[in-house]
């Protein structure tokens, strides 16, 4: 979902450019904009993590130059987009086996979350998203 016409007229006002590309992402960047007028922990301050930047890089995107906040809105986008994909790409669906490279255990999906996650048969509420699973052919 793209940022919102009240995200974009609170960015107007306060004078700063927000990435209209995403609601969640304009959210966090308005978060970081008015943090330090909240007196609490500036999260806004400080940039992302080393930990951030590496696997936001293997998932192909930068977060160099971002905030902690931001940084972890985009990765959690990324992840959500390459978890949909891999739905699709798997052919993932219930019923299907898969290898949950966790346990190294073959699973069967017994239904998919909408947010992707997968949730296999007999696993007491066991379940995984499809990075991490390996399918099965």
């Amino acid at each position: 979902m793209k940022a919102s016409s009240f995200q974009k007229q609170i960015s107007k006002k306060l004078n700063f450019q927000i990435d209209e590309s995403s609601f969640d992402i304009a959210a966090a960047q308005i978060m970081d904009f008015v943090e330090p007028a909240l007196d609490i922990e500036l999260i806004s301050k400080k940039t992302s993590t080393e930990k951030q930047r590496k696997y936001a890089k293997s998932l192909g995107i930068d977060v160099s130059q971002d905030s902690m906040r931001v940084a972890s809105i985009k990765i959690s986008i990324a992840l959500d987009k390459r978890n949909h994909d891999l739905i699709h790409i798997y052919g993932l669906k219930p019923g299907k086996q898969v290898k949950w490279k966790k346990w190294n255990r073959i699973m069967e999906i017994s239904s998919i979350s909408g947010n992707c996650r997968l949730w296999f048969k007999g696993g007491n509420g066991w379940g995984a998203f499809p990075h991490e699973i390996e399918p099965i052919e």
